[in-house]
């Protein structure tokens, strides 16, 4: 008899934590993809991998204004949906680009944010940095990213709260399958 339920119990507890162990969610991740070396016009793509309801968002790039300069910005594209560019200014060697999807079905998917075309002024090595990126869901939430491999929720704010502040909080679906494993082992125990 006690091996029975000692099996149950361990069956339960087994079942408990694999459908309590968390998927590993794929991170929003957005890069520049851009040429080392140029000698004439050339475009850098602004890709984005594993978006999730993606809304609005803006990002700057950094570029030598000695070496090329912007000629222009055409819109991305994620799954065949297009990424309109809102808007976009250039200063002193940085392009801020504003995006935004209209309405509020939002995009999931891999792609591109954007595409900005160069002239070059001096042929040579082409670098560029992204910075300031901020990416908004459908639920004007700001989607976790790592932007050229640097890991940011939103342009490295310290007063952010983690995403999983507010879930522990709460019992989950762990909390509630522990508690009803205790008083199972409690009411087997207690029969005996």
């Amino acid at each position: 008899m006690m091996s029975k339920i000692t099996s149950t119990i361990i069956i339960i507890s087994m079942v408990s934590v694999i459908l309590t162990t968390p998927v590993a969610a794929y991170q929003t991740s957005v890069s520049v993809n851009a040429p080392e070396s140029v000698d004439s016009d050339f475009s850098v793509v602004i890709e984005i991998e594993n978006a999730v309801d993606l809304d609005s968002g803006q990002f700057d790039l950094h570029f030598d204004p000695d070496a090329v300069n912007v000629t222009g910005v055409d819109d991305g594209d994620i799954g065949g949906t297009v990424i309109p560019i809102d808007n976009w200014a250039v200063d002193r060697g940085k392009l801020r680009v504003l995006f935004n999807l209209p309405g509020i079905d939002g995009v999931s998917g891999s792609g591109s944010l954007a595409t900005i075309r160069f002239e070059t002024v001096v042929p040579g090595d082409c670098a560029m940095e992204i910075s300031d990126g901020l990416l908004v869901d459908t639920m004007a939430e700001l989607i976790p990213a790592s932007w050229n491999g640097v890991e940011s929720a939103v342009s490295k704010t310290e007063t952010s709260i983690p995403a999983d502040a507010t879930e522990s909080e709460t019992p989950g679906f762990g909390a509630i399958s522990a508690i009803g494993l205790l008083a199972a082992a409690y009411l087997v125990f207690r029969r005996e």
